[in-house]
């Protein structure tokens, strides 16, 4: 008996077929193009954590270098050379400017050298009466250890062209805060030249330690001092020194502040500026409370000279250097992110090398199932898929892959 072929012409796969050819014929173009699952261009790619945390990685990367040149240009760097001193200069300048908690009346200022000459600088400093007052300084302990070369030079400038760090008219210091001619502390200040030895400042009350006619009691005494300047050499008040803006406070009138203080000769030289030829120090110091007759209250700068000298040159781009840079940074960033582009690649086929390849991995396994680990791992490091088609007839789906995209 021969097949019966149903009237409809649905009766086998091949008159399906050609029916839906035949539908296809009838079909307008733009429903032939029409897809009920949107396909993403190949260009799209899925987000992760791991890549916008990369974006952000080189995008400070690429400022920080950018950075780095204009820094380069506006302050430079500081680059040091060591040598022996072979100044000629037998004298130096001494720049201080602190303040006593006594009246003028009662302190003495003296200088006594190696060589055993003494001068009397009593009159040589400038003294003013004033309040005593801490102001913005620190206790010495408080201080940070000695400032390097570096750090004197980048408080010192501002910017380049608009200020020249060296070419400044000679500074004066500032008027006396709280100004009171008969007050209960006294301001010592100036700028002498002093033999350039070794040799011993000394703060001290009338009476007591060196020969006068005046004993001041004792009641009276207190050497508890505020030090605004303490340097060597030409007076610049921007370059910080270990002792500037410190203060020392003490209860007892028998108190002996001794500082001991290595001058090392320093020359900043900076671009198109006369070399600044100053010093520069460290410093060590103690405090002792002394017993009524067994030593003398005041204030002792010990200071030692160096036989070495630092030159520090500072160090700058040149404005063609500058430009040049200035053209090469879109260099610079596109090299950051090749390189970073690459290091992700590198990442991603790593994980799928480890994991096991994505493409055909299911989209609803088991929660347990190793598949779902594998593909945890993935999505992790490269980004989740983007759509699911789900497989008919069944509960799980497979991930296709289009393009460089997950659809």
């Amino acid at each position: 008996m021969s097949a019966r072929t149903s009237p409809s012409g649905l009766g086998g796969p091949s008159d399906e077929s050609s029916l839906l050819d035949k539908l296809d014929q009838f079909a307008p173009a733009p429903l032939k193009s029409f897809d009920a699952f949107p396909k993403l261009p190949s260009t799209y790619k899925s987000r992760s954590e791991s890549r916008g945390f990369l974006t952000l990685f080189v995008g400070l990367l690429a400022f920080l270098l950018v950075l780095n040149d204009i820094g380069e240009f506006v302050w430079g760097w500081p680059d040091y050379e060591f040598s022996v001193d072979r100044d000629a200069e037998s004298f130096m300048k001494v720049n201080v400017d602190l303040v006593v908690n006594m009246p003028c009346k009662y302190l003495s200022v003296d200088l006594r050298d190696v060589m055993g000459d003494r001068m009397y600088l009593s009159k040589g400093f400038r003294r003013d009466g004033t309040l005593f007052d801490i102001g913005q300084a620190t206790t010495l302990k408080e201080h940070a250890e000695a400032l390097s070369a570096r750090q004197a030079v980048s408080q010192s400038r501002k910017s380049r062209g608009f200020f020249s760090l060296f070419k400044r008219a000679p500074p004066t210091y500032k008027p006396t805060y709280n100004y009171q001619p008969d007050g209960s502390a006294c301001r010592v200040y100036g700028s002498l030249d002093v033999k350039k030895v070794t040799a011993n400042l000394h703060i001290t009350t009338l009476g007591h330690g060196y020969a006068s006619s005046v004993h001041v009691d004792h009641n009276a005494i207190n050497m508890s001092h505020v030090i605004t300047e303490f340097s060597f050499g030409p007076y610049f008040p921007e370059i910080t020194q270990p002792l500037d803006n410190s203060f020392e406070i003490t209860p007892s009138p028998f108190t002996a502040y001794q500082y001991f203080l290595r001058v090392v000769p320093t020359t900043y030289v900076a671009p198109r500026s006369d070399p600044l030829i100053t010093n520069q120090y460290s410093v060590t110091y103690y405090t002792r409370v002394l017993e009524h007759n067994r030593g003398t209250p005041g204030i002792f700068f010990k200071f030692d000279m160096e036989p070495m000298r630092l030159t520090i040159h500072q160090r700058t781009t040149t404005l063609a250097q500058f430009l040049i840079r200035c053209v090469s940074w879109a260099g610079v960033v596109g090299g950051v992110f090749v390189c970073s582009a690459w290091a992700l690649r590198i990442t991603t086929r790593a994980v799928t090398l480890v994991a096991g390849p994505s493409d055909e991995d299911t989209i609803a396994p088991t929660p347990d199932s190793a598949a779902t680990r594998a593909s945890g791992l993935r999505r992790k490091w490269v980004g989740g898929a983007l759509r699911a088609r789900p497989a008919s007839g069944t509960g799980q789906g497979r991930v296709v892959r289009q393009g460089n995209s997950w659809v």
